[in-house]
């Protein structure tokens, strides 16, 4: 791995190495893994993994969980490859190239647990695009969308496991829709605002395959006071 292409980067005691140019990973995937709930022996599927932070983050946390990322960049794949093995984690941790559209070659159906995902969410015709070809994959609806991923976390879990996101607050109501309309019922919702005084920016859901219609919403998390796993304190945005 040429490192001059990369920083290095440390949560807590994880090193991440993530690229110097393009998409790298913001605070929507450490709010991400703070709120995704596994069981204790859980099986996870790391939709769109990128650099692996997720993966990381749950695999330290919790230390009987095994993980599956799937990610389309081969750029990416090897980082994430990396961050594993940097990490000592490769015994728990698998990075699989692959598009997400092709899951059934991919993984085996009702194979998981637990899913989670970051998935882009601006469509293609919503303005300018990222130059980056990485970072445009990562944001905007290019290779996968919101739809395909609801589609192969329905795949991938098996009657009663359960799916974690992360989207845009302002889009809640299709982000609803498209997980009811796989049969994966939302369970808990959480907004995130960049502080009190200021409207939600994020909204996060965990939705289980074939369940019930409670919901629980959680209180909101305000970014300006909220501490992340392993001691980081956000700053407001």
């Amino acid at each position: 791995m040429n490192e001059t292409l990369c920083t290095r980067d440390r949560i807590g005691d994880l090193v991440i190495l993530q690229p110097r140019k393009g998409y790298r990973f913001s605070i929507d995937s450490l709010l991400l893994a703070d709120f995704s709930a596994p069981r204790k022996y859980d099986k996870i599927l790391d939709i769109g993994c990128g650099c692996g932070i997720i993966s990381l983050l749950l695999a330290r946390k919790y230390p009987h969980v095994k993980i599956v990322g799937i990610e389309i960049q081969e750029s990416l794949v090897h980082l994430a490859q990396e961050n594993v093995k940097i990490n000592r984690l490769d015994r728990r941790i698998e990075i699989i190239h692959g598009d997400i559209k092709e899951i059934q070659v991919l993984v085996r159906a009702g194979d998981f647990d637990y899913a989670v995902s970051n998935p882009p969410f601006r469509p293609v015709d919503s303005g300018r695009i990222c130059p980056d070809a990485g970072e445009a994959l990562a944001r905007h609806e290019v290779a996968a969308g919101l739809d395909d991923v609801v589609c192969a976390s329905r795949y991938a879990l098996h009657p009663g496991g359960r799916l974690a996101l992360i989207y845009p607050a302002e889009l809640t109501a299709r982000l609803i829709s498209a997980l009811r309309g796989s049969r994966l019922e939302p369970k808990r919702l959480q907004f995130v605002h960049p502080s009190r005084n200021k409207a939600a920016r994020m909204v996060m859901a965990e939705a289980c395959r074939d369940s019930g219609t409670e919901v629980r919403v959680l209180e909101p998390i305000f970014l300006d006071q909220h501490r992340l796993q392993g001691g980081r304190q956000t700053s407001q945005g």
